[in-house]
């Protein structure tokens, strides 16, 4: 795996979701039903735009610290700032806002935990001079995931820094 590109973002986004709580290996085992129940939700409402919706997992616990049948992790869409949401059955509704290191990567399916453990590594945090903040971190998929082992995806991962 390459090191990634990294910028740095002010960043705002309203976002729709569905939050699971469990381990890394359930939650991937839910994932598709839950994307499949959000995505329900944003074609009732009208919330898809073109060029603009984008598909992301917000990770709301630290692995290392949180045990493993706690951790919440979400399955999120982005919608437009000025839409009006109604939280309905499991669809939540969040702002999320600040700012964010964000390392643009092209990854495979087995690649993603390295890439998470190099975002929160010293390696990374002192080579940029990046205090975290208190927020939650995301990836951002710029493409789709891939479905198996031999495909890609452009990935963002979102890490809130001061």
């Amino acid at each position: 795996m390459e090191k990634p590109v990294i910028t740095v973002e002010q960043y705002e986004v309203k976002v729709i979701y569905i939050r699971f709580r469990g381990s890394y290996v359930q939650f991937r085992k839910n994932s598709r039903n839950m994307f499949n129940e959000r995505l329900h939700y944003a074609e009732k409402y009208a919330l898809i735009k073109e060029d603009f919706t984008k598909v992301m997992t917000i990770y709301h616990d630290n692995p290392f610290i949180t045990d493993a049948a706690n951790l919440r992790t979400s399955i999120a869409m982005t919608v437009p700032p000025d839409a009006t949401l109604i939280e309905e059955g499991k669809i939540g509704s969040m702002q999320m806002a600040g700012k964010y290191a964000i390392l643009h990567y092209e990854l495979s399916l087995g690649e993603y935990e390295q890439a998470w453990q190099y975002a929160y590594s010293d390696e990374f945090l002192k080579q940029g001079s990046y205090t975290l903040r208190d927020a939650v971190p995301f990836e951002l998929y710029v493409t789709e995931p891939p479905k198996g082992f031999k495909g890609t995806s452009k990935t963002d991962l979102y890490i809130p820094v001061e």
